[in-house]
């Protein structure tokens, strides 16, 4: 039997999507299919128990024209993408395929912040997409099945804002710095998780607290 993210359901019936400009608006369509496609593929992946939960912004952009373009997409491996460097530092599985078996059984799942991708967009639809996602967000850190309800997952499951125990790591572009603190991020992440249940993001840049209020 398939496990289930429980919120995918919701995410699709567009429950907490009212006011947000990418489901009122037609000029974003695309953008609203991507994040369908998107929740297809990762509905496949979700583990038993959660022991690493990776936070990325949204789908990219380029998943709208690109069906390979999303982490949870099969295909050539993408070299400048989240999964390719996760693998990097974890497994160096020899395709992608292996990395997503490998991946979820360790534990480790990813899920998108803001469920449409948002790259390219004015400021002010990205704070209001992001104001009615954090709501999704919620719901999953609350359903999800992390491996142990230790302090980390108490402290954010009602609430999300800065002021918990969490890790922000560069994605891992535009730089070498960039690649290597990602790389070193994900490495000493990994090796402290053990037995426990850590959410990580990957681009601290949208989970300023205003947003999220």
């Amino acid at each position: 039997m398939m496990l289930i993210n429980p919120v995918i359901q919701r995410i699709r019936s567009n429950v907490h999507c009212k006011g947000c400009p990418l489901y009122e608006n037609e000029e974003y369509a695309d953008r609203l299919k991507a994040r369908d496609v998107a929740l297809k593929l990762n509905e496949k992946h979700v583990p038993s128990k959660i022991t690493i939960l990776f936070i990325a912004e949204s789908p990219p952009k380029a998943f709208i024209r690109n069906g390979e373009a999303y982490f949870y997409s099969s295909g050539p491996e993408r070299f400048n993408s989240i999964a390719y460097h996760i693998n990097q530092v974890l497994f160096r599985s020899k395709n992608k395929d292996e990395f997503f078996e490998r991946f979820k059984d360790r534990g480790f799942y990813l899920i998108d912040m803001v469920k449409c991708p948002i790259g390219g967009l004015p400021e002010s639809v990205k704070r209001r997409a992001i104001i009615r996602c954090v709501e999704y967000l919620k719901e999953e850190l609350r359903e999800l099945k992390f491996e142990k309800k230790k302090k980390t997952f108490n402290e954010i499951r009602d609430h999300l804002t800065l002021n918990f125990p969490h890790e922000l790591l560069p994605l891992p572009f535009y730089s070498k710095t960039n690649v290597e603190k990602f790389g070193e991020g994900v490495a000493r992440v990994v090796v402290l998780t053990v037995g426990k249940a850590r959410p990580i993001n990957l681009n601290a840049r949208f989970l300023d607290a205003s947003y999220l209020h």
